[in-house]
């Protein structure tokens, strides 16, 4: 084949090649102003346009946010004389997931601490869906506050976009996730109710869309737009905006060292309850010790032992793994109740140990099936996913080394 005719072929193909990508972006393009998906071009630019395949752990750069502020009330912790090191096999298990920080705290001492990358003490990091703990704390304090009579409340009271028949869901049904809410639950499928909450501008009318399938508290059914949800219930009942309710309840009250960020749909708009506050290792994990103190910090009771013990209690028997809003986890000697976000973000309680541990990171690993343990007893690790064991053993190691 002469040299002309191999050009004019390459030039054909080309051709071919750019009206087919021409083609694509016109029928992409069709698609999402057809079915009102706007939301994916903000999708598209934050993510394949920024050489990410999904959202990330620092993505409050990328989004408006409201502020908790710590306002001078920070109170730094006391750390071990000597911070017990990890070993090069625990250091390549975390970094094999891409963690960026791990942190324990045995009786109110931090005795392990390590950052990797940019990540550093006073970074602030996603915490993805371990914010539906932090709503789970906050309907505890409205419900101590009387903003919320009981969590057998119907949903109707709070929300009057929904329709009578909906007056069968509780409160308490979203914080079990068991209000039977139709959701698609999806981290990575881009037309998923998820992607769409993370992505869109107007959460308001998004939720005022959903609809339930019921019946509620049969079935356990993890969806963000419970939390969402609740969101609106607490933003309803106090006539607070969702991060002024609790930087004025929670984040001041516990001497943060840094102001927490809350991801917003707009300007000035909604919180993202279903996920995105930002705050640093140290200070999710003063989270955690509220829990461990029962409510408690500094003599002052922020949230009440009763509304506590309620929220960490088995949600029922339609999931024992889960309480209200918090993950339950059933190790033999040491149980623990935790917060956990999609990339593998964590704040662990153990009461037993007295011990509190925060991972955060880029990456997680799928959960145990019952494959996975039928030739174990070890059933118990069901539901969880398997990196929550990496640094359960971990911090196990290091908390047995605390003299």
């Amino acid at each position: 084949m002469s040299k002309k005719k191999k050009k004019s072929r390459a030039g054909k193909i080309f051709r071919t090649i750019v009206y087919l990508l021409l083609a694509i972006i016109v029928f992409v393009n069709l698609f999402i102003l057809f079915t009102g998906r706007t939301y994916l071009y903000k999708g598209l630019k934050e993510t394949y346009l920024r050489g990410k395949s999904g959202p990330g752990i620092y993505d409050s750069l990328v989004f408006p946010v409201r502020r908790a502020e710590s306002q001078g009330n920070s109170e730094s912790w006391p750390k071990a004389k000597e911070l017990i090191a990890l070993t090069e096999e625990e250091e390549k298990s975390l970094l094999d997931l891409k963690t960026t920080s791990f942190m324990v705290v045995r009786d109110s001492t931090i005795v392990h601490e390590k950052y990797w990358g940019k990540h550093t003490e006073s970074t602030k990091s996603n915490s993805f869906s371990a914010a539906k703990s932090f709503i789970g704390l906050l309907c505890g304090i409205a419900l101590d506050k009387g903003y919320i009579k009981s969590f057998e409340d119907p949903i109707t009271d709070y929300l009057d976009f929904l329709e009578p028949k909906d007056s069968i869901v509780k409160i308490r049904h979203l914080l079990a996730m068991s209000s039977g809410l139709k959701w698609n639950e999806s981290g990575s499928d881009p037309l998923s109710d998820n992607a769409e909450a993370y992505y869109g501008s107007d959460l308001r009318s998004i939720m005022k869309k959903v609809s339930f399938a019921g019946p509620p508290g049969k079935e356990f059914d993890y969806a963000s737009g419970n939390s969402q949800l609740l969101g609106l219930i607490l933003t309803s009942a106090t006539k607070m905006e969702l991060t002024d309710f609790l930087e004025k309840y929670l984040w001041r009250k516990i001497n943060p060292q840094h102001d927490l960020l809350w991801s917003l749909d707009h300007e000035n708009g909604m919180e993202k309850s279903f996920c995105c506050i930002y705050a640093t290792s140290e200070d999710y994990a003063r989270v955690g010790q509220l829990i461990l103190n029962k409510g408690k910090w500094n003599g002052e009771q922020i949230i009440s032992d009763s509304s506590l013990t309620l929220l960490m209690q088995p949600s029922g028997a339609e999931s024992p793994y889960y309480g209200l809003h918090f993950w339950r986890y059933e190790h033999p000697e040491h149980p623990a109740i935790y917060a956990r976000g999609i990339l593998g973000q964590y704040i662990i309680v153990i009461p037993t140990l007295n011990s509190v541990i925060v991972r955060t990171g880029h990456e997680r690993l799928d959960k145990f099936t019952q494959e996975d343990l039928k030739l174990q007893d070890q059933t118990f690790k069901l539901h969880h996913p398997k990196d929550l064991f990496v640094f359960y053993d971990i911090a196990l190691r290091i908390i047995n080394k605390v003299e």
